[in-house]
């Protein structure tokens, strides 16, 4: 009973996936996986990712990427995503990308090692020092 209570649930979440890949508005469907994100099923992981870089507005997709922060430490994405990644919560605000660092710790550390998270916090700490 319980493999037919999962792949129903799979097949949903898939189909909630199609959905979300139909709508038009970028921040509705920044927003819609966004809250998502946590509830989705580890396999279906990779098709919400693609869709999220459908998303072409940087601040939407960076908004919906932060969702899935978490998550993104568990995925083996090469390192060209990763960059990606990088370069898209770079259009987060300020605020919003503090509110990031501490989601993306563990995946900072497993690519690199705890000094480089510390080394993070020092240069994101000089580049804010530099904003009014």
């Amino acid at each position: 009973m319980s493999l037919i209570v999962e792949h129903l649930l799979e097949e949903l979440w898939t189909d909630a996936l199609d959905i979300i890949l139909q709508i038009k508005d970028e921040y509705s469907r920044s927003i819609a996986l966004s809250k998502r994100a946590q509830h989705l099923p580890e396999q279906l992981w990779d098709k919400a990712l693609k869709i999220l870089w459908t998303i072409k507005a940087k601040y939407y997709c960076s908004t919906a990427l932060q969702a899935f922060l978490p998550k993104l430490e568990q995925l083996s994405i090469p390192f060209t995503d990763w960059a990606k990644v990088i370069d898209t919560l770079a259009y987060k605000k300020r605020g919003k990308l503090l509110d990031a660092l501490p989601e993306s710790k563990p995946t900072i550390i497993r690519l690199s090692n705890e000094q480089a998270f510390f080394d993070t916090l020092q240069a994101v700490r000089e580049v804010f020092q530099q904003w009014p």
